[in-house]
């Protein structure tokens, strides 16, 4: 008795739709939900939740500041460059070292750089 099996696949015709996330609305239900825990806490505690919730906010607007200056400096950079930012980047310091060293060479590089800047529109 010899056994088989046969798999079917079946196409999704339609993408699977994302939510729709309302700022408003979910501010109102937060403030909502807050306002019913509140209710249940007194004026010491209340007064205590509101500065651990300054003190956690001051903290990540402290970090958030000091993260941006170490990706500046740090080895793995999060920086998205695109390919044609680092090609103008790399075409405007061969023009500033070309031309002290040979300023003709610089005024092509300049004018090449330009046409390839207006001839083409993604790179």
């Amino acid at each position: 008795m010899a056994l088989s099996s046969t798999t079917t696949q079946t196409l999704n015709a339609k993408p699977e739709a994302k939510p729709v996330v309302d700022a408003g609305a979910a501010s109102v239900l937060a403030a909502l939900v807050l306002s019913v825990y509140a209710a249940q806490k007194s004026k010491k505690q209340i007064r205590q939740l509101r500065r651990k919730a300054i003190a956690a906010l001051f903290q990540y607007k402290i970090r958030t500041m000091v993260a941006r200056f170490v990706s500046i400096f740090s080895k793995n950079a999060a920086l998205n460059l695109s390919n044609r930012t680092l090609l103008l980047i790399l075409l405007g310091l061969a023009f500033l070292i070309l031309l002290f060293v040979y300023w003709p060479a610089a005024i092509a590089l300049l004018l090449l750089g330009i046409l390839l800047v207006l001839l083409s529109r993604d790179f």
